[in-house]
């Protein structure tokens, strides 16, 4: 793993791009979907996710091919993936 660190919150939103984008022909993850469900799982407002997807989006985890839509660049899985492996998770 590289040196590069995330907060919880924006590997959280990262997570959920790309269990959205994977689910779907596209490959893409609205914002409004991810705003919704970020906002009902923690005391986040719309306005912090869209934030935090803008940081994600200008540190180079995530890219936008269409207004509103959102995916993982190389960097963005490799960096979900080195923070799962470190937790243990199953990818």
């Amino acid at each position: 793993m590289d040196d590069t660190k995330i907060t919880v919150e924006k590997f959280e939103v990262l997570k959920l791009i790309d269990d959205i984008s994977s689910k779907n022909k596209f490959g893409i993850a609205q914002i409004q979907d991810i705003i919704n469900i970020i906002t009902s799982r923690r005391s986040i407002k719309s306005v912090g996710v869209r934030k935090m997807v803008w940081e994600l989006s200008k540190e180079g985890f995530i890219q936008n091919p269409l207004r509103g839509c959102w995916r993982l660049t190389e960097k963005g899985k490799k960096i979900l993936e080195d923070v799962m492996k470190s937790q243990g998770e199953v990818i």
